[in-house]
């Protein structure tokens, strides 16, 4: 019965999200652009920024590594310690870490949700490229190594990506244990904000603000029509058993 109750809470739990998730998606959709491209002036038409040709750049130099030969080792590395410091930073005590090429395993004394499904959400490397970059434009107090680091965001960010779409591929028992529908709407909605958010950064941050404006916006209206379909829903289910 226990079983039961947990796997209906997550059914319903990500029905919940999934509004969020087409809002972010549009949100991320409506604003990219305005990462990469400036006007040319003179009515000339747009031409992509700097940031914007180094972080394409840093991806497509990815993709042909990828293709050349996965870096497994480092994205097993780089999935387990994201366990760890999920597990860290929700108190947990992790006991033992070890990974090789093809697996990994990170003991710890308790976990959730977030802990097991992080690596698949959040983009670790992508994530300390950004904090040394922001650490370096703060002591030179300059951006002179931006595209440097839209470079490197690129570069981490199609890692993250791609070598987590390959992973998940095969089973993984991390997505099964809190059920597939619930587990892919947490990995896609958060993954859509960290991408979002890791590519407005990388490129200048000047637009996360559009972004984070265009998310509260889209999850308003998303969140509005999906209760008004499902009043709608009830609406005609009491009909229904009332004339029965």
């Amino acid at each position: 019965m226990r079983f039961v109750f947990i796997r209906l809470t997550a059914w319903a739990a990500a029905v919940a999200v999934l509004p969020a998730c087409w809002a972010a998606s549009v949100a991320l959709g409506q604003t990219l652009p305005q990462a990469f491209v400036a006007s040319a002036g003179g009515g000339s038409g747009w031409v992509l920024v700097p940031a914007g040709w180094a972080f394409i750049a840093g991806a497509g130099i990815y993709l042909l590594w990828h293709r050349v030969r996965p870096p497994e080792f480092l994205y097993t590395f780089t999935h387990e310690f994201t366990h760890l410091i999920f597990a860290v930073l929700f108190g947990k005590r992790v006991s033992r870490f070890v990974v090789s090429r093809q697996s990994g395993e990170v003991s710890m004394s308790g976990t959730n949700f977030v802990i097991t499904l992080a690596p698949y959400f959040f983009p670790l490397l992508t994530a300390i490229v950004l904090l040394a970059g922001a650490a370096l434009e703060w002591g030179l107090g300059n951006a002179r190594f931006r595209p440097a680091i839209a470079f490197l965001t690129g570069l981490t960010l199609a890692f993250h990506f791609t070598m987590t779409l390959r992973t998940l591929a095969t089973s993984q028992p991390d997505i099964d244990q809190g059920g597939k529908l619930f587990s892919w709407s947490v990995v896609y909605l958060f993954g859509i904000l960290f991408a979002g958010s890791t590519i407005f950064l990388s490129t200048g941050g000047g637009v996360l603000h559009s972004y984070l404006g265009g998310l509260f916006h889209e999850s308003l209206i998303a969140y509005t029509w999906s209760a008004n379909q499902f009043l709608e829903w009830f609406r005609i289910g009491s009909m229904w058993v009332a004339g029965n």
